[in-house]
């Protein structure tokens, strides 16, 4: 068997010859294929960059920047534009207005005119001392001549009556009467209020269709007289008026407990010249503050405060606010004892003269004997 070369493999070592030639690579074909895949990516990249987000349609409405005010019930929303244009047009306006306030402004050292007929008129007004000197701090006002005048509307001569409360007189156009009505009135037998009940009748038929009156019964709380299609207000002194208040009156009943201040401001709401007011009840007293506040009250509506006091005891009692309330209002006080309600002396005002209050016939008469240095 010959021999091979030495340099060559042998037959089963070497690839077998299929007869096809593999073409070999070559480095500018490697280059241009690297080059056409940069440029193909490229192009996609451009495509993506370029297509526009969202619906592709044309845009229905322009974007801007709106302001919310949160609310407690929605948000308000606020195009920024229109809040800074508003500001701007309001300063503008503000800034005209107060050119046009200065330029119209009188100059500071203008003095108005005095207006010599008012002066007249607030002059003729005024009421004139009723006694002392007329100098200043000597001028004595008593009764009702302060109530009927100051700080109230001037009344026609023929607008003013009298009208009174066992024994007490006051004068004036308006009358408002603050009755208690409360648990204690029932005391012997109820005598308390059925004589209340028929002096404050009584008073009512002596006013004129020309006076106008309110009846305020209280105990908790107050209960004004409201007529028929008439709201809590000052009513007329006719006989129509007056039989309707006569058929409130005797319906009133008494019960509950007694808060003297609410009835006392609610009759002070209708400023009216003179406000006679009833009670039993010397507990609960009216503090020193509240008799101030019931006192300026009082002076700005001009109004007099008449105290009628029920009691038990013989002789009125010392000390009682409801004298107090009379004297800081230019009113009278009236004591008042209940066990000789039915007697013919019942009432002794303090000119020593009697006043029947007797509490079935409702119209009292004064006792002749005495009766001279009544008011």
């Amino acid at each position: 068997m010959p021999k091979l070369p030495e340099n060559q493999p042998a037959a089963a070592s070497r690839p077998p010859d299929l007869g096809i030639d593999l073409p070999q690579r070559t480095t500018p074909a490697l280059l241009f294929s690297v080059l056409l895949h940069v440029l193909l990516l490229l192009a996609i990249g451009l495509f993506y960059s370029s297509t526009p987000s969202g619906t592709g349609g044309t845009a229905d409405r322009p974007a801007g920047i709106a302001l919310v005010h949160r609310m407690p019930d929605r948000d308000r929303y606020q195009d920024a534009k229109e809040s800074t244009a508003a500001t701007e047009a309001e300063a503008a306006a503000s800034q005209i207005d107060s050119s046009a306030a200065a330029s119209a402004a009188p100059p500071a050292d203008l003095s108005p005119p005095i207006d010599l007929a008012g002066l007249l008129q607030a002059m003729e007004a005024t009421p004139s001392p009723q006694s002392g000197t007329g100098l200043a701090g000597e001028t004595s006002l008593t009764g009702d001549a302060f109530g009927s005048q100051a700080g109230k509307r001037s009344a026609a001569s023929s607008d003013q009556s009298t009208a009174m409360m066992f024994g007490i007189s006051g004068s004036g156009s308006e009358f408002v009467y603050v009755m208690d009505r409360s648990d204690s009135m029932n005391g012997f037998n109820g005598r308390p209020l059925r004589a209340a009940k028929a002096e404050l009748l009584r008073s009512l038929r002596s006013l004129s269709e020309h006076q106008r009156f309110q009846i305020i019964f209280y105990n908790d709380k107050p209960s004004p007289f409201r007529p028929s299609g008439m709201g809590f207000q000052m009513v007329p002194g006719e006989s129509s008026i007056v039989t309707v208040a006569e058929q409130y009156v005797k319906s009133i009943t008494a019960f509950g407990g007694t808060e003297h201040q609410s009835a006392l401001h609610l009759a002070l709401r209708m400023a009216p010249d003179v406000i006679f007011f009833l009670t039993d009840a010397s507990i609960p007293r009216l503090s020193a503050s509240e008799l101030a506040e019931i006192q300026r009250r009082a002076l700005r509506s001009g109004t007099t405060i008449h105290a009628i006091e029920f009691g038990t005891d013989a002789v009125a009692p010392r000390g009682s606010f409801l004298n107090d309330l009379a004297a800081q209002n230019n009113g009278s006080y009236q004591y008042v004892d209940v066990q000789k309600l039915l007697s013919p002396a019942s009432v002794i005002d303090a000119t020593g003269a009697s006043y029947d209050a007797h509490a079935g016939d409702g119209a009292g008469t004064r006792d002749r004997s005495n009766s001279a240095g009544q008011q």
